[in-house]
């Protein structure tokens, strides 16, 4: 199907399918987010084995997204050059990377200070990625459909989330460090020929004689002007900040400590997460305007951290498992009708700055991620979650009592 016979009436979860472009990309994130998930699951136990301390779970947390703090500056590059070409450069990084990584283990070279740099490298070129991923998604397709592209690349993500912990925790034991690092590699160079193939529509390759510095500035001031955008972005944040640390943190403590099982019930959980999240991505697709998108946002922020606080006092690792689904699926909710309301409510070209400073709002994560490892050291994970949770909620309570535009679903003028 070329583009002059997209069906621009057709609406629904798949609708943005039809976009042959679109599918290389959702080929592309295949690879990439298969690639970072086993990467996230192995770097952590293997930290937590090397180590043994939470702390330093933490600190790798840190470093897995020390380079969202780039993300302004990723956007305004996303603005200003090839698109295509960005995403390629980060794929190939990416996939050298993890190749430098396997030839120092099979050389007996490896330390835990590699696997940090490493992790650090990752992270920059993560911020890239998600800073151009979601604005090519958006450059693809019609305005009509931009939710659902949003939301296939997320339903990626978060189904790689599902096969990324079960390959990384399992395949550990089985084919080893050197092994997953080097499927690792394989899966950035399956991305890197995916969009090698794909072509991108000259709208998405924007030309700006302005200094950069001011593209950077000016995507700032329009966020500031636009009070829902900005409440979207403020969300965000405090989902990184107070949240996600669950994920990528505590839950390898509460797997260990907590629940006492093994790196592939590890794996089961994080999956748990992954599979929910898939099916809240699926369920935003289906979203047919903003206006019932910005409800969707309010309900599901607020019934995510309030699963996370029954998770919390859960000592049974199946109702552990069913508990993490339904915090997924809330969570595959929230950051898919995020995302795609920052973008239908963004002027075009504006959206890679404006993507970028929603990359930036993964910053915090570097916080929570350390407090969350460092709290589970002083007061156990189990009440370091309960705490987040509980700040979780009264600052969306906070966020959304002030963002008139958000709770009534209007997007601005």
């Amino acid at each position: 199907m070329n583009d002059a016979q997209i069906r621009s009436g057709k609406q629904g979860t798949l609708a943005a399918w039809q976009y042959p472009q679109l599918r290389l990309l959702l080929v592309s994130s295949l690879g990439t987010f298969i690639g970072r998930w086993i990467e996230t699951v192995v770097g952590t136990w293997l930290i937590l084995e090397l180590t043994g301390s939470s702390f330093m779970v933490g600190l790798l947390g840190v470093c897995r997204f020390a380079g969202m703090a780039l993300g302004p500056l990723c956007g305004a590059v996303a603005d200003r050059v090839d698109r295509r070409r960005l995403l390629l450069t980060v794929q190939m990084t990416y996939a050298i990377s993890a190749l430098i990584i396997l030839t120092l283990f099979v050389f007996r070279q490896l330390d835990a200070w590699h696997l940090f740099l490493f992790t650090i490298i990752g992270g920059i070129c993560y911020s890239f990625d998600y800073s151009t991923r979601y604005v090519v998604a958006a450059d693809l397709v019609k305005g009509e459909h931009l939710i659902s592209a949003i939301s296939l690349v997320i339903v990626v993500n978060s189904g790689t989330a599902v096969l990324g912990p079960l390959m990384g925790g399992s395949l550990l034991e089985i084919i080893g460090t050197e092994g997953c690092f080097a499927l690792i590699a394989v899966s950035f160079l399956v991305s890197y020929f995916s969009l090698f193939c794909m072509k991108t529509p000259l709208k998405a390759r924007l030309k700006t004689e302005a200094p950069f510095w001011k593209n950077i500035v000016d995507g700032f001031i329009y966020i500031k002007n636009h009070r829902a955008v900005l409440a979207l972005i403020l969300l965000a944040a405090m989902a990184n900040l107070f949240i996600f640390s669950y994920w990528f943190t505590l839950i390898p403590i509460f797997a260990r400590d907590i629940l006492m099982t093994d790196a592939t019930g590890y794996g089961l959980l994080m999956a748990a997460v992954g599979l929910g999240s898939a099916v809240g991505s699926l369920a935003a697709g289906r979203v047919s305007k903003g206006s019932e998108g910005g409800r969707l946002v309010v309900i599901s922020v607020l019934a995510w951290p309030v699963v996370l606080l029954i998770f919390a006092f859960s000592r049974l690792f199946p109702l552990s498992f069913a508990l993490l689904l339904f915090a997924g699926a809330a969570q595959g909710l929230a950051m898919t009708l995020i995302q795609a309301l920052i973008l239908i409510w963004s002027a075009e070209d504006m959206r890679g700055r404006v993507s970028g400073a929603r990359g930036f709002a993964i910053g915090p994560l570097l916080l929570g991620n350390l407090f969350a490892g460092a709290g589970a050291s002083l007061m156990g994970a189990p009440m370091t979650l309960i705490l987040n949770a509980s700040l979780a909620i009264i600052v969306t309570i906070v966020i959304i009592a002030w963002a008139v535009e958000l709770r009534h679903g209007k997007s601005p003028a």
